[in-house]
């Protein structure tokens, strides 16, 4: 599968995927060279048969990992085909207990790649899970007494060990803001018809809120901010009844509405009201008034859905939200990857699915060309795919979903000399995520310099859906909505604090219902925009999006935020329907000149190089707060500009509460874009390519999700309403 990088410009370059696809196979006979893997098979057979024989003698393997042992041996006696391999697998579910591991040894080459692929018209499912079974009621009178009156005779349970079950995980730690580190901890979750239940929680909805938390406690981190304590009080009672529960957990935003983490309850003081936490806690410290929910109490498996694990005993309780012997239930349980490649390059898998992992699914390290194409990882306690260094690198037509962090993970290239890594992410439908740790966990994660992200899906999710790092990026023609709706001070595209963080162009995207809209007195304290450019972050274009009901907070965020930021171009975009187009949070020289000096960037890059690159940057230190704001259509907001410094170039710009033909009615788009006529020819504003915006079909993707911009325009399920 040939993989080849093209530059479009200035450092970003586009990877264009080519597979040569083996002809379909027939049940009985092989195609010369190909191995097929099935669930019924044996990896003591040589492989070379789709089914078995007649005779039991001799059909598929049973294993991926035989197929790839066969392919070694192949590779060591130089009997492999010049034009690759191809590893057919065979439909059904396949129970996974341990890493699938490729290394340099199992690369392809450009001309001879390595597929995995499903076999025509079938759906290998790979599952890191195991399936209960033999739920019964709960009999013990100690764990009825814990369970509530209403409850008790509704909760079954069942033996893990009976189940196959033998290694229970600890209880989930971790966060943004956790001191366990804000990366993936394995969580055991339960899912039921392949829905993720909650672990047993008070209150069942909502949050409830640190009544006090004393400077007796520790020391104030900063003033106006945290207090570093191992404890705070409650309001009410109802934690009196956890005192016999064990491994309580809280999670909660403990000092700012962006960082979250998870805290394990050491001790309740029922008549203090108080309750104390093992250290080491949040690393912002807590808050009056900060929000927060207990988890992890069998004393309160009181709603349908809910469950819990006693780890002692090796018995899961649940409260089952229909009959549990008519459903599918299944409990991640592998805390390693399904899938990890070392160094491999030029492989391939297509169509394959992965999932309930209660950690990572894909990791792909190192080497060169490698590609999923059209398939699903799904029901993972950590991030969907992650690809970590190497170059050229491609997620295409993937559907990602039900994660307990983030969907795909990229990294790629090296800053200091701007190489690009070439990775691309496109056409892929990414949601539902941050089921778990709900901040910093965004839909694509991009860091490094030269990845592409296209053509993508990327929809509900608490916090952002793109968080972007580093140089050179190009992300175009995706479609994000229903992102952003419960973390603060966030943007669906997220950037952060590097000035050197340079060539980096957003355009063409369509950022819609962003935010939190039930009501001013549910939204963030700060805000939550489309785009957000955080803490300095500069060079950035923001060209032909169209951004539609974006930009809310108390503080106030337009679609496009600026914080501190400058060399930065907001130009032909439609604002529609947002609270404002475009907001600053200006600096000025003071606090301009501050933040360079104590931050030192050079010492990271090559200074020569980045300032023959990115000639702003020679000027880095001159004119703070200078950005350009030009030829954008505001229709219908609340404001065009929120706290304008008036330092910015501010020119050619139509603010107009006439459609100017991008909406239709009910606010979904039309497409393609309205051509520059009327009011429009005056600012010479150039249409924008709605037809090039979110997913496309092709021969990994056969059909589009109901509620994609695509099916929009050819009338189905629009975007969600107001």
């Amino acid at each position: 599968m040939p993989l080849i990088c093209r530059p479009v410009w200035a450092g970003v370059w586009v990877v264009v995927l080519s597979v040569a696809v083996a002809g379909a196979a027939g049940p009985e006979t092989a195609v010369t060279g190909d191995l097929y893997v099935s669930p019924s098979g044996n990896d003591a057979w040589s492989g070379r048969r789709a089914a078995p024989d007649a005779a039991g003698a001799d059909g598929p393997f049973a294993t991926l990992e035989r197929a790839r042992d066969e392919l070694r041996r192949a590779k060591q006696r130089g009997t492999l085909p010049r034009a690759g391999a191809v590893v057919l697998v065979r439909g059904g579910r396949y129970a996974v207990g341990r890493t699938f591991t490729l290394g340099a040894e199992d690369s392809g080459s450009a001309q001879g790649p390595i597929l995995y692929r499903a076999y025509p018209g079938e759906t290998p499912v790979f599952s890191g899970g195991v399936r209960l079974s033999g739920f019964a009621p709960v009999a013990d009178p100690a764990v009825r007494a814990r369970l509530s009156e209403a409850s008790r005779d509704k909760v079954v349970q069942v033996n893990l060990k009976a189940c196959g079950v033998t290694n229970i995980l600890p209880p989930r730690l971790g966060g943004f803001g956790s001191p366990a580190g804000f990366k993936t901890h394995p969580a055991m979750e339960l899912f039921f018809d392949g829905r993720a239940l909650p672990l047993a929680r008070w209150p069942n909805e909502g949050w409830a809120r640190i009544a006090d938390v004393s400077e007796k406690d520790g020391p104030v981190i900063k003033p106006h901010e945290g207090i570093r304590a191992n404890g705070f009080t409650y309001e009410g009672d109802r934690p009196s009844r956890w005192t016999g529960d064990k491994d309580i957990l809280l999670h909660g935003y403990w000092c700012w509405d962006w960082a979250d983490s998870y805290e394990r309850v050491a001790a309740i003081d029922p008549a203090a009201r108080r309750i104390a936490l093992t250290p080491p806690c949040h690393e912002y410290g807590f808050r009056k008034g900060q929000r927060y929910y207990a988890l992890n109490l069998l004393s309160e498996l009181d709603a349908p859905g809910e469950w819990y694990i006693d780890r002692a005993s090796g018995v899961l309780y649940l409260y089952p939200p229909s009959e549990a012997g008519k459903a599918i239930v299944e409990l991640s349980v592998m805390p390693a990857p399904l899938v990890q490649a070392d160094g491999a390059s030029h492989v391939t898998f297509r169509g394959l699915t992965w999932e309930l992992g209660a950690g990572d699914g894909v990791i792909i390290s190192g080497g060169e060309h490698c590609v999923l194409a059209g398939c699903t990882v799904r029901r993972f306690g950590g991030n969907g795919v992650e690809v970590r260094g190497g170059t050229g690198h491609n997620v295409r037509s993937c559907d990602i979903y039900s994660m307990g962090r983030g969907g795909v993970g990229l990294a790629g290239g090296d800053r200091r000399t701007l190489s690009p890594g070439g990775h691309v992410v496109e056409n892929c439908d990414i949601h539902d995520l941050s089921r778990i740790d709900r901040t910093y966990t965004p839909a694509i994660w991009v860091d490094g310099v030269g990845q592409r992200i296209a053509r993508n899906w990327l929809h509900d999710i608490p916090s952002s859906a793109i968080r972007l790092g580093g140089n050179d990026h190009l992300v175009e023609g995706n479609e994000a909505c229903r992102v952003v709706g419960e973390s603060d001070d966030q943007g669906a595209l997220d950037m952060y604090g590097n000035p050197t963080f340079r060539g980096n162009v957003i355009r063409h995207n369509y950022w819609h219902h962003v935010g939190n809209w039930r009501g001013q007195d549910a939204q963030p304290g700060c805000g939550q925009a489309g785009v957000r450019l955080d803490d300095a972050i500069s060079g950035v274009q923001i060209v032909g999006n169209i951004f539609y009901h974006c930009g809310v907070g108390k503080v106030g965020f337009g679609a496009v935020q600026i914080h501190g930021g400058k060399d930065n171009l907001v130009h032909g975009n439609l604002f529609a329907d947002c609270r404002a187009a475009v907001s600053f949070s200006a600096w000025g020289e003071k606090r301009w000149g501050e933040y360079l000096a104590k931050l030192s960037f050079w010492p990271e890059v090559d200074k020569g190089l980045y300032l023959a690159r990115y000639g702003p940057l020679a000027r880095l230190g001159d004119g703070p707060d200078v950005n350009e704001v030009s030829g954008n259509v505001v229709f219908r907001c609340g404001q065009f500009l929120l706290r304008d410094s008036k330092r910015n170039t501010i020119a050619g710009n139509l603010v107009t509460s006439e459609n100017p033909g991008f909406l239709d009615a009910s606010g979904g788009l039309r497409g393609p874009a309205a051509s520059a006529s009327g009011a429009l020819a005056g600012i010479r504003f150039e249409p924008i390519p709605v037809d090039r915006i979110g997913l496309y079909m092709d021969e990994y993707r056969p059909s589009l999700p109901s509620g994609a911009i695509a099916q929009a325009r050819a009338g189905a399920d629009g975007p969600t309403a107001k």
